[in-house]
């Protein structure tokens, strides 16, 4: 048991930071190339590749809403794994992988269930397009099976980074990836005895995908840790451990779930303004997630470095992975983000060549790629945060980034807050604020997450140099 992953409360704590998270990395791109993949072979459909690749782009931010209540047992089981192993307290892992499949059980049973009944009211109230409308609910049904799935395998992810194993997590990212790659092609244009089904096929594809990761995980859960393998007892509602999975996972899952919630009504704004819009908010978000992966890859890194170290009662080793990984961010996050501010355009191009599209693509860019380098600094502190399980600063700090900044600046510079605000002494401000973005008013999208991420990250550090983050939580 004491073998299983690694033990990061000793050695270099750079070279462990970068064995730990470049597994973690290609499992991040590998993860996004459901949704990359998805989205380049449904640009290829000709007329049809806008209402395609629109309805796929509705679905992530909803999908991610309905799955977001899950997050934060993720979250737990990293920093409840890596605090017990650090702790050399072996026998509660498989106390806490036991709660899990309790936990994962409720889950699926409710709000899994609760999405398929409410999904066309949802849909409706996101201002679907009549014309995509079918299409967009056939999609989302098939996707959402595969959300039990995707659980299965996110909660073996969590132990194993908690154990210190990336590895083992990434080979089944590859395979689950390269199941996707090839039935892509074939189920959306119908190769073989296969029926052209486009976008439908598309979320087939997800769908078999995510079975295979399942079924595997539990494979090697039992082969790579089966010292943490639960039995029948474990798998019974234990008060204490629950209570300590759900002060980590309540939090972090109120954080994921209120923001999801909040980017579903900007969505909404999104589709107000045509398949242009959608179609390069989908690729916006799937490409500045992609060039994210690796500073997301370090965070999770560092939220097992900073578990096992916690622990272990290591708190200086703590601190001086902070700033480790404060560098690698930092020079990664330069890189991805001058590709994406330069080569805008020819990024939007390579899903959809449409000149409206392009050229709404590349103003997008040059902005969220500045956006995107500001929140590399957010997601180093997050992973402290979640490392030591104190997951109440993260939640805050979600929540005010989209509800407090974000929505409300977008209100103000698209000129939208006429509608809601209707005080005479505020009409010239409110004139002035939005007059930059008049020609493009969508813009605000991109803007408000420069102003939201910068105050949240200056947030951020506040809290980290309060300190309290340093006890464990076990």
């Amino acid at each position: 048991m004491q073998k299983a992953g690694m033990d990061l409360t000793q050695g270099h704590i750079m070279k462990n930071l970068v064995r730990l998270s470049l597994p973690i990395m290609l499992s991040n791109f590998l993860q996004m190339f459901y949704n990359l993949t998805d989205a380049f072979w449904l640009g290829k459909l000709g007329e049809n590749a806008r209402g395609a690749v629109s309805a796929a782009g509705i679905a992530f931010p909803l999908i991610f809403f309905l799955s977001s209540f899950g997050f934060g047992f993720v979250i737990a089981g990293t920093a409840l794994i890596a605090q017990y192993k650090g702790a050399g307290r072996f026998e509660e892992m498989k106390k806490v992988v036991g709660q899990f499949v309790f936990i994962l059980i409720i889950f699926c049973a409710v709000f899994i269930s609760a999405s398929f009944i409410f999904l066309d009211q949802i849909l409706s109230i996101l201002q679907v397009p009549s014309e995509i409308f079918i299409v967009t609910r056939q999609y989302i049904s098939i996707i959402l099976v595969g959300v039990i799935f995707m659980f299965i395998f996110l909660s073996y992810q969590s132990f194993s980074q908690g154990l210190g194993d990336t590895v083992s997590p990434m080979k089944i990212q590859i395979i689950s990836v390269l199941i996707n790659l090839i039935l892509d092609p074939i189920l959306i244009f119908g190769m073989g005895f296969f029926p052209r089904l486009e976008a439908v096929g598309a979320a087939y594809a997800t769908l078999f995908a995510r079975i295979v990761a399942a079924v595997l995980a539990i494979v090697y859960l039992e082969k790579k840790a089966p010292m943490i393998m639960p039995g029948i007892r474990d798998m019974l509602p234990e008060k204490e451990m629950l209570k300590r999975i759900l002060n980590i996972s309540i939090p972090a899952s109120l954080g994921q779930s209120i923001t999801s919630f909040g980017f579903l009504l900007l969505q909404g704004f999104v589709n107000s303004f045509g398949t242009v819009v959608i179609s390069v908010f989908s690729i916006g978000n799937r490409m500045t997630g992609f060039f994210m992966m690796p500073a997301m890859g370090i965070s999770n890194a560092l939220a097992t470095v900073i578990g096992q170290n916690l622990g272990a009662g290591k708190i200086d080793r703590a601190v001086q992975s902070v700033k480790k990984a404060f560098v690698l961010i930092m020079a990664i996050m330069t890189l991805g983000c001058a590709t994406l501010f330069f080569f805008g355009a020819q990024l939007t191009k390579f899903f959809i060549n449409d000149p409206a599209v392009v050229e709404t693509g590349q103003r997008m860019f040059r902005v969220t790629s500045l956006a995107s380098f500001v929140f590399g600094i957010v997601f180093i502190f997050m992973g402290v945060f979640n490392g030591s399980g104190h997951t109440k600063p993260t939640m805050l700090l979600n929540i005010i980034r989209l509800w407090g900044l974000r929505i409300p600046f977008v209100l103000l510079l698209s000129g939208l807050a006429f509608q809601y605000i209707r005080v005479d002494f505020l009409i010239p401000f409110l004139n002035w604020i939005a007059k930059p973005l008049a020609a493009y008013p969508y813009d605000a999208l991109w803007w408000s997450m420069v102003i939201s991420n910068a105050i949240v990250a200056i947030w951020a550090l506040v809290i980290y140099r309060k300190g309290t983050w340093k006890k464990a939580r076990i």
